[in-house]
């Protein structure tokens, strides 16, 4: 996966991104952190390092939730950096009649419609510019083709079948969800390198999985 170069492939500087894409994911990133607050109502499931910037988030304004999730990548995933999982979801009616191959981090109702969006945005913004997708998405470059060559309404199906996938990213890293928020809420040079930052996490997440996949 190429390095984040802000300059020649970030976000500012991209002439190929559609500024609609872009504020689609901080749209997103609210949709994501609003179901995270309300699953942690619905129950004390989710982990307990994400209960203070649970709080933190629902202390905020609507104006000031909205800059905090202003992000140009996804900060939640579901599975874009796992190739095996998406060949697997490619089949026939996969894990039909039996239960999820993966545990599903959330349980309120709201989740398969926020992963059916994700799955959506993701479809496009392949469309657009796959190297922007697997930057924002933290996508593997395998995913990225087997994404390609689904339809929106393919994708949408596949959501229903894959919602236990969605998970927060640095679920167990709570000093890095305080970062990004709050610096989204500050604004200036504080967001602008708290996007950079992110960015480069969620490059990284990447390469840490392709190399345990190397391993196994």
């Amino acid at each position: 996966m190429a390095g984040y170069d802000e300059e020649s492939e970030g976000i500012s500087s991209s002439r190929t991104v559609s500024c609609r894409i872009v504020g689609s994911l901080g749209g997103l990133n609210h949709q994501c952190l609003e179901l995270l607050a309300r699953q942690a109502t619905a129950s004390a499931a989710h982990p307990l390092a994400l209960s203070e910037v649970i709080q933190w988030w629902r202390g905020l304004d609507e104006a000031a939730r909205r800059r905090a999730a202003d992000y140009p990548f996804l900060l939640f995933d579901a599975g874009f950096a796992d190739p095996q999982r998406w060949q697997r979801l490619e089949g026939p009616r996969v894990n039909d009649g039996q239960d999820p191959p993966y545990a599903a981090f959330f349980s309120v109702p709201d989740a398969v419609a926020v992963t059916r969006s994700v799955f959506v945005l993701a479809a496009s913004m392949v469309l657009l510019h796959r190297t922007y997708a697997s930057l924002a998405l933290g996508m593997h470059p395998k995913c990225v083709n087997i994404i390609a060559a689904h339809s929106i309404l393919e994708m949408q199906q596949m959501a229903e079948r894959a919602w236990t996938w969605l998970t927060p990213r640095w679920a167990q890293r709570p000093e890095i969800w305080r970062e990004l928020l709050s610096a989204g809420v500050e604004g200036g040079n504080a967001h602008r390198h708290a996007r950079m930052h992110g960015m480069r996490l969620v490059e990284a997440d990447v390469a840490a999985a392709a190399r345990a996949r190397r391993k196994s």
